[in-house]
């Protein structure tokens, strides 16, 4: 047999790389970043709240979920250590939206970027003698196929996250090994890797369940599967052997215990920043290096030091509401804290130094992430602010809402002039019929934003005239009214039963890697109790999602799609 033809034996171990429920072998789940955070099958319209049905347990769907780049890299570190050149045989990142969003299918090239990444991988393992040893021991004396046979037993239950126990499993990946044997012991076993790290077990997550019913719909995972949904949720990477031991004493096998895992889990340096990671990536952060911006008007930002000082200048906010704070949602919206350092004292008429320092504004121009500069640049063009990008940011991300597409026909923006506002060049869209449908939606509540530049800057002036900051909010449930600037924004938008449900909405979108749906209603109810009884705490969040029966369980498998 060919070595292609073995390592698509490898492949064919999983069987239907659909998800069980479907979808296509992509899945409906995504990685990380992304442009927004609404959209994608199954999302519901704005104001409707899903209905719970407490006689039924239905997880929805459960998709493959292809291993985002992060966890991927992750992954990898733990399995073999730092890989040179590892990020370079990956190919350019392109990570859809981490917050359910569909994934397109693998390409032709991503495959091949995962090819050179398994060589590379599968090289450095066995040209390094102790990483060798650590993954595919083999004492003077013992027999090489038993050496490789233990080694798919072992390192292939960590790579693909179960154990391998079937018998014509092992043998197809001893069939690797043997190919390569014929050279050297070190062949064979690289040879074994390159196929193993290919392979859809260890690309996706796969889960199958148990045979043990909940209902009619639903089914137990195994510990194992258990195990993977809590360290990639919470850590991006493949279980460590404290969460294996949960795994061997059947701690995973109840809803209490799968809960007990999560405070030592979080409190692990992987765990701390889960909640930080999730605020980033809602608020776009993710991709903020990639934002160009008008060269002639904002040379500061072609600096990679300064761009990427605005965004750890938003972890530190993040820090500082989520430990400083109480995790607040309504500091969130509302903090008058911002953090500054040697390339941000400009924004704040001071002088920093290499470490962020807290700074309080008490003069109306600090509004929690309504005023980080990395959101404002990022909600806006490459050469002025954008009332439309900033009104949407806040409709889709802030209040859950999916807007209609845009027309086909849209005209082209007005040129940018020195002597006009932001907010006069828009004019038209307040009377032209084929824009006020949406733009109504969107401008009068991205206005509020006018104070701040292309980069996030505060402003007085706009186009040389005094800067009308006034806005209002339409169509929500219970926020409509006018306001004037960010800050009464902020008031408004914290004080809202419909921004506390979008935010347990995209905590779901991010932690379960789908959109809610109809069934998810028991679901989203028990997220949505929990983090209401913390009191908005966002550090709740975590132990909210896990209790749920979308986390717990998985539906039942038709026979036919069985591997």
């Amino acid at each position: 047999m060919g070595l292609l033809a073995l390592a698509l034996a490898l492949s064919a171990c999983i069987g239907n790389l659909g998800g069980g429920d479907g979808s296509p072998p992509a899945g409906d789940t995504g990685g990380t970043g992304g442009s927004s955070s609404s959209g994608g099958s199954g999302s519901m319209g704005p104001g409707e709240t899903l209905a719970c049905d407490a006689s039924v347990v239905d997880p929805g769907p459960s998709p493959m979920r292809l291993l985002s780049r992060e966890q991927y890299m992750n992954t990898v570190r733990d399995l073999a250590g730092d890989v040179p050149g590892l990020e370079a045989a990956l190919g350019p990142a392109n990570e859809a939206s981490a917050f359910g969003l569909l994934q397109p299918d693998v390409t032709q090239v991503e495959l091949e970027h995962f090819q050179a990444a398994a060589d590379a991988i599968a090289a450095a393992i066995v040209g390094d003698p102790t990483t060798l040893g650590e993954v595919a021991p083999c004492e003077g004396g013992a027999e090489p196929r038993d050496c490789a046979r233990q080694m798919i037993v072992t390192f292939g239950a960590r790579a693909y996250r179960a154990p391998i126990t079937d018998a014509a499993d092992i043998e197809r990946h001893l069939q690797l090994f043997s190919a390569g044997a014929e050279t050297s012991y070190e062949h064979g076993i690289e040879l074994l890797l390159r196929g193993m790290l290919q392979s859809p077990r260890f690309l996706y997550r796969v889960e199958i369940g148990t045979s043990e019913k909940v209902g009619n719909r639903a089914v137990k995972l195994s510990p194992h599967e258990v195990a993977a949904r809590l360290s990639y949720t919470l850590w991006g990477t493949l279980p460590d052997v404290r969460l294996n031991q949960a795994i061997e004493d059947g701690s995973l096998t109840s809803k209490e215990g799968v809960a007990a895992q999560l405070d030592w889990m979080l409190e692990d340096e992987r765990g701390r920043k889960l909640v930080n990671r999730f605020l980033g990536s809602w608020t776009h952060l993710n991709g903020v290096n990639g934002v160009v911006k008008d060269a002639t008007a904002f040379p500061e930002w072609q600096s990679r030091s300064f761009r990427e000082s605005l965004r750890g200048q938003a972890d530190a906010f993040f820090d500082h509401v989520l430990h400083g704070e109480g995790g607040k949602l309504s500091a969130l919206f509302t903090s008058t804290t911002v953090f500054y350092n040697k390339d941000l004292g400009g924004y704040y008429g001071v002088t920093g130094n290499d470490a962020f320092q807290a700074l309080e504004r008490a003069d109306g121009t600090a509004s929690g992430i309504l005023t980080l500069p990395a959101l404002l640049a990022v909600q806006a063009k490459p050469a002025e602010s954008s009332p439309i990008y900033r009104g949407k940011f806040v409709r889709e991300a802030l209040l859950c809402q999916q807007l209609p597409a845009p027309p086909a026909n849209i005209p082209k923006p007005p040129e940018v002039d020195q002597s006009s506002s932001t907010r006069e060049r828009l004019a038209q869209h307040e009377v032209d019929p084929a824009c006020v449908g949406c733009h109504q939606l969107i401008d009068p509540i991205g206005f509020g934003f006018e104070n701040y530049d292309a980069l996030g800057r505060y402003r007085e002036l706009d186009g040389g005239r005094p800067v009308d900051a006034s806005g209002k909010v339409i169509a929500t449930r219970d926020m409509n009214g006018d306001f004037v600037g960010v800050r009464e924004l902020g008031a408004m938008l914290a004080s809202s039963a419909e921004v506390e449900e979008c935010v347990a909405r995209q905590w779901f979108r991010f932690a379960i890697a789908r959109f809610e749906q109809e069934m998810d209603g028991c679901s989203m109810k028990s997220l949505l109790e929990t983090f209401r009884a913390s009191g908005q705490d966002l550090n709740a969040l975590p132990r909210a999602v896990v209790e749920t029966d979308a986390f717990l369980y998985r539906r039942v498998i038709d026979a036919q799609e069985m591997p």
